[in-house]
């Protein structure tokens, strides 16, 4: 009897370790994962829309002697309008700060349209997301300044954006190969002062994101209009 239950020890004991060694691994730390929002100093990427590409690139910048990254974009022939954003990262979260406008000439001169100031920032990505469910939502708040060229700042416009998870996986295919995205959508929360202020801020729209790419695909939900991942570039 003492020798069939030695046995039986022996064998379960056999049995757990090798479940321990036929286990899964332990999900890899979030700090170590490629970040679904790259900053890089010298990064670009190119985003097609019906009628155009649109190159946006990152060079890194200060604000307030504390690192950060401008984030250029090319003109929007619709317009004539591109601008330079002043990015930061805070425990993951990324924020524009400021943002101004420009309106380019036939000559190709740029003339300044606008300045804003978003306060503590505009959110747009957290990198926690990805370690939340599906249909999480939070809607952090800013305060934006608006001032003109020449002028004095206007009055600051509380705003707010409600972010929800859809999908922590969902694969969206372009030309440089198909791309595991979280999709997020983003609905605002606030009512603007003035008919067409922030238009492009204020529309509801979905974004897919990719570990290591950034930003895969936007998707204007009023509009119907989109634009999606041609090329890109991140320098290691």
């Amino acid at each position: 009897m003492l020798r069939s239950s030695s046995l039986l020890s022996s064998a379960l004991a056999a049995c757990a370790a090798a479940l321990l060694a036929c286990g899964q691994e332990p999900p890899p730390d979030p700090a170590d994962l490629a970040p679904y929002h790259p900053l890089v100093d010298g990064a670009w990427w190119e985003y097609q829309h019906s009628d155009w590409t649109e190159r946006v690139t990152v060079t890194a910048a200060t604000l307030n002697g504390a690192p950060a990254f401008l984030m250029t974009d090319s003109p929007n022939p619709d317009d004539d309008i591109r601008s330079d954003a002043i990015l930061v990262v805070e425990d993951g979260r990324v924020l524009r700060k400021t943002k101004e406008e420009y309106l380019i000439g036939a000559d190709g001169s740029e003339t300044l349209e606008s300045t804003v100031d978003y306060g503590v920032g505009f959110t747009r990505f957290d990198e926690r997301w990805a370690e939340m469910p599906v249909g999480f939502r939070e809607t952090p708040a800013y305060e934006r300044v608006e001032t003109p060229p020449g002028g004095s700042p206007r009055a600051p416009e509380a705003r707010s954006h409600t972010f929800e998870i859809l999908s922590l996986s969902d694969p969206v295919q372009t030309s440089k190969g198909t791309f595991d995205c979280i999709q997020i959508r983003r609905t605002k929360d606030w009512q603007a002062a003035e008919d067409g202020v922030d238009a492009s801020d204020a529309e509801p729209k979905l974004f897919w994101f990719a570990r290591g790419v950034g930003k895969v695909r936007e998707l204007n939900l009023d509009t119907g209009r989109g634009e999606l991942l041609s090329d890109y570039f991140i320098p290691e």
